[in-house]
């Protein structure tokens, strides 16, 4: 580290009627216990325009409270030049920073950002949670995002499609979506595939290759779901999903082939409805909230800032009633070959 520096996004400040002094906000904040005021000002003096030399010159003690501050993850080196984009560090500084707030020894924000950059996404259905999950992952920044889907915009999707707009009641989905994602970000890639899911073969040819995918559709009836999960262990690509329960919102599981228990240990039930529902009851808000949380998860485990989804192998119910969260947890069944990342017949 030759021009070490407190991280700029990284607040330091004292409390009123405290000694202490503090970098960072929120409950992962470094508390510096009763420092003198030689160690305000060097901390204050680690602004990335000092070499180490330097600061030993006017701090003996220096190195030692360079490896603690270090050991807090607290300090970059404002001597290196991340690796990316001029205009990427600038559009996504924020997001960044956030990533920055996991960064090792062989990992750091930069470098997650580059890998959501180079990512594939695919969204398989453009209902309203298709459609939110992709405009937050263009949002993102995931470089090539991927919809498929056959249907057009109607009027009574308003309410819960929040990307789309009044203009786009009768323009077919994926069209629609092209425009609104391209004015959001000119520097992400959208495909649209104009079609039919009939088969897990299908879905392979889609996903194969992409870092994660969402099953964002559930028709036909009892076969959408055993498809996904099919064509994930076949291709070895995690999937995600997200759901609206009445009253309730669900997000996940998420799938990790070979990681987690498949959807057939999870338990498929097939269902014999007698009269199935006119339409869905559902908000825009609740599909909004459990799209964000199936994203930030995403973010992470494609970013690499994290090595697994806190949904992979279980679910999170959110009962919008109560504002209650709950996780469901899965086992892997004894007898499916999933455990080997293979498909069960």
């Amino acid at each position: 580290m030759r021009r070490p520096r407190v991280k700029e996004f990284l607040r330091i400040y004292h409390v009123a009627g405290e000694p202490h002094l503090y970098i960072g906000i929120g409950p992962e904040k470094f508390r510096i216990m009763d420092p003198t005021e030689e160690m305000v000002s060097f901390v204050l003096d680690l602004d990335g325009t000092r070499t180490r030399e330097e600061l030993r010159a006017r701090y003996p003690e220096t190195e030692d409270w360079l490896a603690v501050l270090d050991s807090q993850g607290v300090l970059d080196d404002a001597a290196v030049t991340p690796p990316l984009d001029p205009d990427d560090l600038r559009r996504f500084s924020r997001q960044i920073n956030h990533l920055r707030l996991y960064d090792r020894d062989d990992w750091n924000g930069y470098e997650g950002m580059r890998r959501l950059r180079e990512a594939r996404v695919v969204i398989i259905g453009t209902g309203a949670g298709g459609t939110t999950l992709l405009r937050l992952l263009n949002a993102a920044g995931i470089g090539t995002l991927e919809a498929v889907d056959f249907d057009t915009f109607a009027e009574e999707n308003l309410p819960t499609h929040p990307t789309f707009d009044e203009q786009d009641v009768g323009v077919p989905k994926l069209d629609a979506l092209a425009r609104h994602l391209a004015l959001q970000s000119s520097r992400s890639r959208f495909i649209a595939h104009h079609t039919r899911i009939e088969s897990a073969d299908d879905i392979v040819k889609l996903v194969d290759g992409a870092d994660f995918f969402f099953n964002a559709y559930d028709r036909p009836r009892n076969k959408a779901i055993r498809w996904s999960n099919e064509a994930s262990l076949r291709t070895g690509v995690p999937f995600g999903q997200i759901g609206i329960t009445n009253k309730g919102a669900r997000v996940g599981p998420t799938m990790i082939p070979g990681r987690t228990p498949c959807m057939e240990c999870v338990g498929i039930r097939d269902l014999d409805v007698l009269r199935p529902e006119k339409s869905g009851s559902l908000t825009g808000t609740l599909v909004s909230m459990v799209a964000g949380i199936a994203v930030n998860e995403v973010i992470g485990l494609v970013s690499g800032a994290k090595d697994t989804s806190r949904t992979a192998g279980q679910s999170l119910y959110v009962n919008a009633e109560t504002l209650t969260f709950d996780f469901t947890p899965f086992a892997f069944r004894d007898d499916c070959p999933c455990r080997e990342g293979r498909p069960p017949r």
